[in-house]
């Protein structure tokens, strides 16, 4: 069975959602509460492992206090 990859989209959405946080200094445990989810579901996020939906975007950008188009910033465009 081939390994599925991750689509650089998702890792680049992620890291940004990483950088983000960071430049804010809230940990992951903290946004992982906010967001009722687990340190360990966010950081596959934040990894890209995991792909992050729309809502749960919105939600993440609300919590670091940024527009959700700021996890998009950086991505080469179409």
């Amino acid at each position: 069975m081939p390994r599925i990859t991750n689509h650089p989209f998702d890792i680049h959405v992620g890291a940004r959602a990483r950088a983000l946080r960071k430049a804010k200094g809230i940990s992951q445990t903290d946004v992982a509460k906010t967001l009722d989810i687990s340190f360990q579901q966010l950081q596959k996020y934040e990894n890209g492992q995991n792909r992050m939906s729309c809502s749960k975007a919105y939600e993440i950008a609300n919590t670091l206090g940024v527009p959700v188009t700021a996890l998009f910033e950086g991505y080469p465009a179409a």
